[in-house]
């Protein structure tokens, strides 16, 4: 027995060593700079692990720990936003039908993989020896395979894919599993999973249309584009998606509806949100100075306050005006308000956005509704008014309103007085603060925390490199398979003959009857 314990901590000990010192590859080509909040507490937790971390990262941090090591890609929010382009018209996103909204979003990711392939960093990168050993690629799967021909060049390590952005539409082209258009609503609409006739119908309609967009329009689309950044003929990129082992979803129960997964689909939602540090003594009084509370109005990284027109922006001000005991904190990037701010409005550039969640002044949050903020404001239990734009957001500010854990307002039918009104209801009514409240017990109720739950499962890989036992069966079965359409036609067929057997057979039945009545007739004349 004695034996047996120390072989056991031999394999304990070897386990730990392998699941530490590891080099991970960490591909981040969204251009989103939510999207890298999201993920950087797992790079650097993984640092913490011991773990040596290369990121291939639109994003970067200026502040990484000596065990990270960042590669630029530098030209990429050049080719979104830089030399006035515009290519990502936020603004103009926001009247898109799901159509468009579903194009978009594939633009998007189109314009990623433009300014990822146009960057020195990914040359960079290309210029480490192909046996450089890595022992796990992570990629954030959201806006496409882009880069993802390093799994190739590094002779395939195994791979974990993530995305902040909830379980995308096309999740079970990755891992398996099924999307029913049924219950399940795309991100374009704003449906609850109990859809009507006609919902139901529109969102099989939609959810078809973006299968066939993404896989016919958009993955050839971004085949060329990635085959010109790399030295060596890429494999199918769809297929290095499928390679798979484990998949990190920002989602959970509390907050979304639903779903079937595969058991390789790990929910890890809301893992950004960190222990809250003190604020700054400027805005901790100035929270604490109102008589009734505090409101904190912040737009998240993508959309920017100074894109709202200038009489929007004043409406917004007027409003915070007329409900002078409030305070009203303001993340604003531009120094040129349109009137004067009032005694009640503080305006920056950057505000610590979970700090200022958590202080229990802090009485609502006016967000665009993207998921991270969502998330946040949840778990520290702050309703939320909700202007959403574009992508899911519109989805997320529907679900909240649903819930009554806030209200939304409407960006192209904004006054000053639908702000204060939206303001006063949520602020007076305690059913939002109320309904928050248990919303933020239920984030917390949990057996670990989503962030050590990711960091547990990417050391899981580690540990069992070439474990497969996890993949879906259904990425190995053809189209018509997986949902047994070739069986429902073979039994329709097959009924069908044996109907049109049985009544020919009958068919022909009657017709001897009736020729032996007629036979029987003329022998009795």
């Amino acid at each position: 027995m004695g034996h047996l314990s120390v072989l056991k901590v031999l394999i304990w000990l070897e386990f730990v060593i392998i699941a530490r010192c590891s080099n991970i590859l960490v591909l981040m080509s969204v251009p989103s700079p939510s999207h890298f909040i999201w993920i950087r507490p797992i790079i650097n937790q993984l640092a913490q692990h011991g773990h040596n971390i290369t990121a291939l990262s639109v994003n970067t941090d200026p502040n990484a720990v000596e065990n990270i090591t960042y590669i630029h890609l530098e030209n990429t929010y050049n080719v979104l936003y830089g030399d006035g382009k515009a290519n990502n018209n936020i603004l103009k996103r926001s009247e898109e039908n799901p159509f468009q909204a579903t194009m978009s979003f594939y633009k998007f990711g189109t314009l990623g993989c433009i300014g990822a392939t146009s960057s020195a960093g990914l040359q960079r990168l290309m210029e480490y020896p192909d046996d450089f050993p890595f022992d796990l690629v992570i990629y954030d799967f959201t806006c496409g395979p882009c880069v993802l021909g390093f799994l190739q060049k590094f002779n395939y390590p195994p791979l974990v894919s993530l995305t902040g952005f909830s379980i995308p539409q096309f999740s079970h082209h990755l891992v398996g599993g099924h999307k029913p258009s049924s219950y399940v609503p795309h991100f374009s609409l704003r449906y609850d999973t109990k859809m009507g006739f006609f919902q139901r119908m529109i969102n099989f309609i939609v959810q078809n249309f973006d299968s066939i967009y993404r896989e016919w329009v958009f993955l050839p689309h971004m085949q060329r584009l990635a085959q010109t950044a790399f030295n060596f003929t890429l494999p199918n990129l769809a297929e290095l998606e499928q390679r798979t082992q484990i998949m990190l979803v920002n989602t959970n129960p509390v907050l979304d509806p639903p779903e079937t997964l595969p058991q390789n689909v790990i929910p890890v939602g809301g893992l950004q949100i960190v222990q809250p540090k003190p604020l700054v003594e400027e805005i901790s009084n100035f929270i604490e100075s109102s008589s009734k509370g505090t409101v904190l109005f912040a737009m998240g990284t993508n959309f920017k306050s100074k894109m709202f027109t200038r009489d929007r922006q004043a409406m917004f001000i007027e409003a915070f005006a007329l409900l002078p005991e409030y305070n009203f904190l303001w993340k604003f990037d531009d120094d040129n308000l349109p009137i004067p701010a009032p005694k009640n409005l503080m305006v920056r550039a950057w505000l610590p956005q979970n700090d200022i969640l958590a202080h229990p002044r802090l009485k609502a949050f006016i967000t665009h509704c993207g998921l991270l903020s969502t998330y946040e404001a949840s778990y520290h239990g702050v309703p939320t008014i909700g202007i959403p734009i574009y992508v899911d957001q519109h989805r997320n500010a529907q679900r909240s309103a649903r819930a009554e854990v806030g209200v939304t307002l409407d960006l192209k039918n904004l006054s000053t007085e639908a702000i204060r009104r939206a303001l006063l209801r949520v602020l007076t009514g305690e059913k939002f603060a109320s309904n928050m409240a248990k919303r933020a017990q239920l984030l917390h109720d949990q057996t670990e925390s989503p962030l050590d739950r990711a960091v547990w499962w990417i050391e899981w890989v580690l540990r069992h490199p070439h474990s497969n036992h996890m993949r879906s069966p259904m990425l190995d079965l053809g189209y018509f398979a997986k949902g047994n359409i070739d069986v429902f036609v073979f039994l329709c067929l097959f009924f069908a003959i044996v109907l049109t057997v049985i009544l020919k057979c009958i068919k022909n039945l009657i017709k001897k009857s009736h020729q032996t009545d007629c036979d029987k007739k003329e022998k009795l004349k």
